[in-house]
């Protein structure tokens, strides 16, 4: 017999002990069975010849993808712990007063924003807002780049100034 074949014979006899197996260690048939076919998948890259025992060869190839299965599904889960932390973590519930806070914040930054030179607004909403590059709003304007740094420099430091209550020095 060819090597697939008996790869494939080996499969088949212990594939529901080896789904089994999979099932108790993982809790969800579906996950088993898809982890039986990677078994399976795996067979073909073996060199069948060189396996003394092949029921042990077969568990052991499903021991390791548990093992891998169990460190992906832990890592997913961090992942989205952060996620959901990044997303949430800092929210505070919308209470009328926190509201009227942010909208008096978003008021200040706005009448600090109006107070900018034409130019230099101009600069600070394509900088932050649409995410042009200096670069390209020295193209736009038709400054250097050197200019565009002191305008956005010139935008934050009046925006800084106005939410801490103070004037700008500059």
């Amino acid at each position: 017999m060819s090597e697939g074949r008996n790869a494939s014979e080996a499969f088949r006899e212990n594939e529901s002990g080896l789904i089994r197996f999979i099932a108790a260690r993982v809790g969800c048939r579906a996950t088993a069975e898809d982890l039986g076919q990677e078994i399976y998948v795996r067979l073909e890259r073996v060199s069948w010849a060189q396996v003394v025992n092949p029921r042990a060869f077969l568990f052991r190839i499903a021991a390791n993808l548990i093992t891998n299965h169990k460190e992906q599904a832990r890592r997913h889960a961090e992942l989205n712990e952060e996620a959901m932390e990044l997303l949430w973590g800092s929210f505070d519930s919308a209470t009328p007063e926190r509201h009227a806070l942010a909208e008096e914040e978003l008021t200040q930054v706005w009448s600090a924003m109006e107070e900018l030179p034409e130019r230099t607004r101009q600069v600070l909403a394509w900088s932050r807002f649409e995410g042009l590059s200096n670069t390209q709003i020295a193209v736009r304007l038709g400054i250097s780049s050197q200019a565009v740094d002191k305008h956005l420099r010139k935008a934050i430091d009046h925006l800084l100034c106005a939410s801490r209550g103070e004037k700008n020095p500059r």
